[in-house]
């Protein structure tokens, strides 16, 4: 979609009209222990009216019973409306209602999408139209204007008289209260101690900026200070000369608002395979934001980073703490899945965990005291239980889930057994050299292990080692060093000339997730073990040999037992396992899959 840039200023001034939807009770106040807090009030309507209509679902919002004035930081979830309001507001009573969106004068069908992010945050007052009905959204945006309009994202009234520190701010402007009260409470600075420069155009790193202070004064992300460039020298989408060119101050607030700023789609623009802008972070940080984007923004922060906790999450205690979690690589799923399932946008919690460490690391920070439990694919290695021992700390295991471990080949081998016996064989002796002399056909065997620190080599320790290491020139020659590279590794090890095919080991639930990333389905096969092929039901019944449990695994008698035995608790619930469904692993029971 191609954007062109207009110059027009304009002052928002058309009021908003709304259809009322109230549901009264007394207001719940939880504190997030800044200058905002958590207000909520029952209403028990969201999910039939999400089902009867979903046009009307996507426009309800809370305001202040006394005066109507819409609350923008407020969201349906769980059979709740909750709201972020100014501290001074947490004794006010909320209700529901179902905005309306303004009707822009200037709105085009054939740009509706210019327009879709500024009539949905014109349900909560948040953008208005100019004089003339106008929402402009191409043209670019004023600081005075941009300021006003993060006072109301955030429900903050100006501060009649504020004194304003600016030489161009001055009493009788309209914007005074409101630009000296914003930088009061920190969220705009001016380009100088005496300059604020209200009518000068804003520029895309500075909005972001002032719209992450936004967040962090809401309470709604933590400002990380020590961020730099170079944390994002591994995404995916950024082109080096466009983070080279965003100022040093913006790159925090960057690292805040990542995927939720606004990018161009205009002739030239640079795509990837699917079409996505490759800048799509940092595209043009000094060109001048416009009132579409700077309404994109505000959306984004108002779907995405309001957290908010389930029934189930109260319930358990979890919406005061969450326990810190860490774990193996293939059981980011469970955390994925139980911040996802307790929290309204549970992803952007603040104590939710980026990725997991390796097994071995995960065992070795819960037993440091670093994290509160771990969701654990293995049975502790032998290294690990001494680990604790010689720490003085017992390892508590509670079986959560099914998984097991598995073996697989290229998907053209024709074999489609191996006996424990001959695992071993090939893991601790490297006796054979040809798939024929395990009854495969005449072809090259090139076994494939795990590194030692590994979940899967722990697997390895328990079931075939029997007390010994791996043949230290499988060791030495064909060692994958994550979960991901085991299985490109014997993707990639097939050979025609001489005929050849590779072997390697993972768990069943990993295994079978990243089919959706490596097409293992198409390229390789399990191999079933002593005559029994892996299956969700033959481990579920332990009928295949190599069935184990997924635990969570916490340090009995530490600060973060309760927690972790809280978590256990509600993962043994039907909502628990719903989690370990959604996490793609085995449940340990039929479940009632209507379980809220």
């Amino acid at each position: 979609m191609k954007r062109t840039k207009r110059i027009l200023s304009f002052v928002l001034m058309l009021s908003v009209l709304f259809t009322c939807f109230a549901c009264y009770a007394e207001t719940e106040n939880t504190d997030n222990g800044g200058m905002f807090t958590v207000v909520s009030v029952d209403y028990p309507g969201g999910e039939e009216l999400f089902g009867k209509s979903y046009e009307k679902y996507s426009r309800l919002c809370a305001r202040f019973s006394d005066d109507k004035t819409p609350i923008p930081l407020s969201m349906y979830y769980d059979g709740k409306m909750f709201a972020t309001v100014p501290k001074f507001d947490a004794n006010r009573v909320i209700e529901v209602f179902i905005g309306d969106e303004a009707v822009f004068t200037d709105y085009n069908d054939e740009h509706s999408f210019d327009f879709y992010y500024m009539k949905k945050l014109s349900i909560s007052g948040v953008v208005n139209g100019d004089n003339e009905g106008k929402a402009n959204p191409l043209s670019e945006i004023t600081r005075a204007e941009a300021t006003a309009m993060v006072m109301r994202f955030l429900g903050l009234p100006a501060v009649d008289g504020a004194e304003s520190k600016f030489d161009d701010v001055k009493k009788d402007d309209w914007f005074c209260d409101v630009v000296a009260s914003a930088n009061k409470y920190g969220i705009v600075n001016g380009d100088s101690e005496t300059k604020f420069s209200p009518e000068r155009s804003i520029s895309r790193e500075e909005f972001v900026a002032i719209a992450a202070r936004a967040t962090y004064l809401a309470g709604l992300r933590s400002e990380d200070k020590s961020v730099t460039k170079e944390n994002f020298a591994d995404y995916r989408s950024v082109v080096a000369e466009d983070l080279d060119k965003v100022s040093d101050w913006a790159i925090p607030a960057y690292h805040t608002l990542g995927y939720n700023v606004p990018v161009d789609y205009e002739d030239g623009t640079e795509l990837d395979a699917e079409g996505v802008p490759i800048s799509i972070m940092f595209y043009r940080p000094s060109q001048n934001i416009t009132r579409f984007e700077v309404s994109v923004v505000l959306a984004r922060i108002q779907e995405n980073y309001q957290v908010y906790p389930s029934s189930l999450a109260v319930q358990y205690g979890f919406d005061k703490e969450m326990p810190t979690i860490d774990g193996s690589t293939s059981t980011y799923p469970f955390t994925e899945a139980v911040y996802q399932n307790l929290f309204s946008n549970g992803y952007m919690h603040p104590q939710m965990p980026q990725k997991h460490s390796k097994s071995h690391a995960s065992y070795e920070r819960l037993i440091n005291g670093d994290v509160d439990m771990i969701f654990a694919s293995v049975y502790p290695a032998s290294d690990v239980l001494e680990l604790a021992k010689e720490n003085g700390v017992e390892i508590e295991l509670v079986p959560i889930a099914y998984d097991a471990m598995v073996f697989f080949t290229n998907i053209e081998n024709s074999a489609e057994n191996l006996t424990s016996e001959q695992i071993t064989n090939i893991y601790v002796d490297n006796k054979y050299t040809n798939w024929n002399e395990i009854g495969g056909p005449d072809a090259l065997l090139y076994p494939y292990c795990r590194n030692n620190d590994s979940g899967s080599h722990a697997q390895m320790e328990r079931h075939f080692l029997n007390g010994k290491e791996i043949n230290e020139k499988i060791r030495n020659e064909t060692t994958s060093v994550s979960m991901s590279n085991v299985l490109t590794d014997v993707q990639g090890a097939i050979t025609t000339d001489p005929a050849g095919y590779a072997l390697g080991y993972s768990i069943y639930y990993y295994f079978n997730n990243m089919d959706m990333f490596y097409d293992t389905s198409k390229t390789l096969k399990l191999l079933a073990i002593d005559g029994v092929y892996p299956t969700d039901e033959t481990i579920a019944d332990g009928t295949y040999p190599l069935s184990n449990n997924t635990y969570i695994a916490y340090i009995k008698g530490s600060k973060g037992e309760e927690r972790a035995k809280k978590m256990a608790d509600f993962m043994l619930t039907d909502a628990g396992q719903m989690c370990v469904k959604y996490a793609g692993f085995g449940t340990l029971r039929p479940i009632d899959e209507d379980v809220d």
